[in-house]
């Protein structure tokens, strides 16, 4: 259970298949039943709107339970993860007493398809393209010592990465900006005016409408909102690219 030696191994990989089902491996040797991994693109990247779900063990009405619920809004595990930086065991959030009926039903659901000691860890990528990971122990592990939870954070963070990588050869080519382009579109996705970004880039606002226009042909949209969005989605622009950055010591 070396989680160095399985990033190794995994980054000679070339298909999904063969990475899900080494991470499977891992996971198992960790005290894991089941294990499930939802990639989630940024709004306006290319793959936006596709369903990317690997699962190894739980039945496929739960799965279509859980994806329901984040339409719903209801997936409170899902929403719990995505504003934490670590990982959440299922109790725990059975412990904070969701308000919402739709909520508590949604979690008993989890229990009644059989989820004995359930675990979801978030894992970060490239431009806000993240994934989460639902788990479920084995009946007699409540919990995973800190090595062996260490251990699978850095193997399931090792294994997005890796996931990304093979997604973005897939993905093909993404469009090309100029410079130019990439500054008007950054002052765009903040929300600034034709006139103003003008005034910030020392041209006139016709000379912003016309790097739009240009824009909006290479993104394939035909409005301010949506070329954000697919900038933003690949990685064409980056909304700090141009803000000051402030230096913080710790004390």
């Amino acid at each position: 259970m070396d989680p160095v030696a399985f990033e190794i191994e995994i980054a000679g990989l070339a298909h999904f298949e063969d990475l899900w089902k080494r991470t499977v491996i891992f996971a198992r040797e960790c005290g894991v039943a089941r294990i499930g991994y939802h990639h989630l693109p940024p709004p306006g990247a290319p793959d936006a709107g596709e369903l990317r779900v690997e699962n190894d063990g739980f039945p496929e009405a739960m799965l279509a339970q859980y994806l329901e619920a984040r339409v719903q809004g209801v997936a409170v595990l899902a929403g719990a993860l995505q504003s934490s930086a670590r990982p959440i065991y299922l109790d725990d959030i059975e412990s904070m007493a969701p308000a919402g009926t739709r909520e508590r039903a949604h979690l008993s659901a989890y229990r009644a398809a059989g989820v004995h000691n359930g675990l979801g860890m978030q894992a970060f990528g490239p431009k806000g393209r993240n994934g989460i990971f639902a788990i479920d122990l084995e009946p007699e592990v409540r919990r995973l010592s800190p090595r062996a939870l260490g251990s699978l954070r850095f193997a399931c963070q090792a294994m997005h990465l890796r996931y990304c990588e093979l997604l973005m050869r897939e993905l093909g080519e993404v469009p090309v900006l100029s410079t130019r382009e990439a500054e008007v579109l950054s002052w765009v996705a903040r929300g600034k005016t034709n006139g103003s970004i003008g005034d910030i880039l020392g041209i006139s606002a016709h000379t912003v409408d016309a790097h739009l226009r240009r824009i909006y042909l290479k993104l394939g949209v035909a409005d301010r909102i949506s070329a954000a969005l697919k900038g933003l989605g690949f990685g064409l622009i980056s909304l700090d690219a141009h803000e000051p950055h402030r230096l913080t010591r710790s004390r």
